[in-house]
C-alpha cells in the first residue's frame, strides 16, 4: 500500500476529515500579513534571558522586518536542570511572558511562545498572540484538544518521530474543537541513519520532503524551522533557501545578539547579520 494510498484510507474511514478539506480556510493574520497568502518569518532566540536583551532583540528583528517574535518563557529540556542562570531554569516562566509582553510593546512584533500544557493555556494566552505547541507535545492529546477551543493561532511542532497521518491526525483534534487557525511546523525528524555522516553530534534530519508530501493533502500553512532541523548555524541558510524553493509558507529562525552565549541552543543559534540574508529570501 502506497503512502498515498494509506492516507485516502484514513479519509475513506472518516479518520481525517478536516485536515484535507480543502474548502476549510486554514489562514491567520501575523502582524501585517496573512499567513498562507503571504509568507512569514518568525525570529528570536530560544529562550527569554533577561527583560533587557529580549526587548533590545524585538527592536532589531523589527528593523530587519521580522514578522512576529519567537522566544521561550517555558523552556522544557531533555535533561533535569539543577541549577539557574540569573534565574532561568527551564526558562523564566511567567516573568518570561511579561519580558515578552514588554518587547511586544516596545516593538509592536507579535508574539510565538510555548505552551507546556492544558493548565498552563489560560496564563499563556494572556500574553502570546500565536501558541506553539513543542516537539514533545505533539501528541499530548489534552493539550491539543484544548487548544481546539481557543481562538489563538495554533504553531505545531511535528514530533521527531511523526508520520504524514500523524501530523494530519495531530491537527485534525485541534480543528475538530472549532479551531482552524493552524500552522503545521517541520522541525527535523530522527533519522535513519541520521546526518551523522556528516557531523556525529547532528541530532536531527532535516525533513524537507515533508513540504510537498503535506501540501498535496492540505491547505493548512507549513513554517519550516532550519534551526533545529540542522543543529548547527552554518546550515541554517541554505536549508531555509531549499525550504523556501519548495514552496514553504513561512520560517521560524532561532537567533541571538551573541549566538555562542545562547543559555539554551547555542550552536543553531545565528546572527542577526545572518538573519538579514535569510529575509532576502522574501523577496524574491
Amino acid at each position: 500500500m502506497t503512502k498515498n494510498e494509506y492516507i485516502e484510507s484514513l479519509i475513506k474511514a472518516d479518520k481525517i476529515k478536516h485536515t484535507v478539506d480543502k474548502s476549510i480556510n486554514f489562514q491567520f493574520q501575523i502582524g501585517s500579513k496573512t499567513l498562507g497568502e503571504e509568507k512569514v518569518l518568525i525570529a528570536g532566540p530560544c529562550s527569554v534571558e533577561s527583560k533587557d536583551m529580549i526587548i533590545d532583540v524585538s527592536l532589531k528583528l523589527k528593523e530587519i522586518g521580522v514578522d512576529a517574535l519567537r522566544g521561550g518563557a517555558y523552556k522544557p529540556c531533555t535533561y533535569p536542570v539543577r541549577k539557574s542562570v540569573n534565574g532561568w531554569k527551564e526558562g523564566l516562566q511567567k516573568e518570561g511572558l511579561e519580558y515578552l509582553l514588554n518587547a511586544k510593546d516596545k516593538s509592536g512584533l507579535p508574539i510565538v511562545t510555548e505552551v507546556m500544557d492544558a493548565s498552563k493555556i489560560n496564563l499563556v494566552s494572556e500574553y502570546a498572540d500565536i501558541f506553539q505547541v513543542g516537539t514533545r507535545n505533539f501528541q499530548n492529546y489534552t493539550l491539543l484538544d484544548e487548544l481546539g477551543k481557543q481562538d489563538k493561532p495554533i504553531l505545531l511542532k511535528r514530533g521527531t518521530w511523526g508520520t504524514l497521518d500523524e501530523i494530519l491526525g495531530a491537527c485534525e483534534r485541534i480543528i475538530e474543537g472549532g479551531n482552524t487557525k493552524i500552522a503545521i511546523c517541520l522541525r527535523g525528524v530522527v533519522g535513519m541513519p541520521s546526518y551523522r555522516h556528516i557531523f556525529p553530534s547532528t541530532r536531527w534530519a532535516p525533513d524537507l520532503m515533508m513540504i510537498p508530501a503535506l501540501k498535496e493533502f492540505t491547505n493548512i500553512p507549513i513554517i519550516y524551522d532550519p534551526s533545529h532541523a540542522t543543529g548547527y548555524r552554518n546550515f541554517v541558510l541554505p536549508i531555509s533557501k531549499a525550504a523556501m524553493a519548495l514552496n514553504v509558507d513561512g520560517l521560524i529562525v532561532e537567533c541571538h545578539p551573541k549566538p555562542e552565549k545562547s543559555i539554551s541552543d547555542p550552536d543553531q543559534a545565528i546572527t542577526f547579520n545572518n538573519l538579514k540574508k535569510i529575509k532576502e529570501l522574501f523577496k524574491n
